[in-house]
């Protein structure tokens, strides 16, 4: 089997020749282009592309024709500073991001939702955005990753995109306690916007989708867990199953809180799953609790990278034993890798766990 093989025979219960290990295919900083990369991916460290990262953009395009978008570039103490102004009928929010942290991704430094009437601008933007289909971007970015790896398409729930994109954990806690009748209306229009969108992507030729992200249980709670996402995934996964899609959520965070509601997501896949040191949950514990239904595809934890070849192969060793035999289990690397560090730390993680799956990582694990 080759990479891309060995990847859906897991998301599809099967039973693969190796354990995969992947990567995000972003240049930066996940994984630079070279002479130590190309030799690490000749011995399976796979890739995951991403849809929206490539010159080819996402499966899907939106746009807001009657929102006027500005946009203002600064450098503020070495850093590069985007600013982004929405103009609307109904006012103006305006939003700062931090491009010097961990470029594509950037910090959001200063929220569009400041206040309460802030919300209605967010509504017009909503209420006004078009989507169109743009299949063709899959074709061009599968043909670039081929058989090394696998494709993903993506989208965020309303509630996770208020909480990470639009007034952050604080200002959407708070509004939702004093002012929850301006926060569900703008919840319910983007719930609909959301729907259009899975439907789009139900009809793509994606096989593999993300219907959410940054899950984290100690910010979103059990309670708002069972309110605000665990409908909508119930939902979108039965539209995408129905099309015969592998449904995934990128949940990185704390997720012992919420162990025993992810069953009853209707979700196939648990990506970014980080077990401790950063993580709460480790996989033995989520096997145990989830048992095949739910396949893990986890993170592997960064805060290890800065500890030394010796500890970085121990806990991938340690990981590999505790999914043994392997059934339903993919290793990954789904956040940074700190990059900047002396002696070129992700040089030497990625070199140390890939020797590590390289020797231990077929199918069945013996350890």
């Amino acid at each position: 089997m080759n990479i891309k093989s060995n990847v859906m025979a897991v998301f599809r219960h099967q039973k693969p020749e190796r354990i995969p290990w992947l990567t995000y295919d972003i240049p930066y900083p996940m994984l630079p282009r070279g002479a130590w990369e190309r030799e690490l991916r000749n011995k399976g460290l796979g890739l995951i592309g991403l849809m929206g990262f490539y010159p080819c953009g996402n499966v899907y395009i939106s746009r807001m024709p009657n929102v006027e978008v500005i946009q203002k570039v600064s450098i503020e103490n070495k850093r590069t500073i985007i600013s982004t102004t929405y103009n609307t009928p109904v006012g103006s929010i305006t939003k700062k991001e931090d491009f010097s942290i961990s470029p594509p991704n950037p910090w959001i430094i200063e929220y569009p939702i400041k206040d309460v009437s802030d919300y209605r601008v967010v509504k017009f933007m909503v209420e006004d955005t078009m989507y169109e289909t743009n299949y063709d971007a899959f074709y061009w970015a599968d043909k670039h990753i081929g058989e090394d790896g696998f494709i993903r398409a993506d989208c965020s729930t309303p509630f996770q995109n208020l909480l990470i994109r639009f007034a952050g954990y604080r200002r959407l806690l708070v509004d939702l306690y004093r002012h929850k009748e301006q926060v569900e209306d703008l919840l319910s229009i983007m719930e609909e916007k959301y729907f259009e969108v899975i439907r789009i992507l139900a009809e793509s030729p994606v096989e593999v989708i993300g219907i959410d992200g940054n899950v984290n249980g100690r910010i979103t709670n059990p309670k708002l867990f069972a309110k605000y996402l665990l409908p909508l995934y119930q939902k979108a996964s039965e539209i995408l199953h129905s099309k015969g899609k592998i449904v995934s959520v990128h949940m990185d965070g704390a997720l012992s809180p919420l162990k025993m509601l992810i069953p009853d997501t209707g979700i196939d896949v648990v990506e970014a799953f980080t077990p401790p040191p950063m993580g709460d949950l480790s996989v033995k514990e989520a096997r145990n609790a989830w048992g095949d239904q739910i396949i893990i595809e986890a993170n592997f934890p960064e805060n290890v990278c800065l500890q030394g070849v010796d500890m970085i192969r121990k806990v991938t060793m340690d990981l590999l034993k505790q999914a043994a035999p392997g059934d339903g289990f993919i290793l990954s690397v789904t956040e940074d890798i700190p990059y900047r560090a002396p002696n070129d730390v992700l040089e030497e993680s990625l070199r140390a766990i890939t020797d590590v799956m390289w020797e231990h990582g077929k199918y069945p694990i013996r350890i």
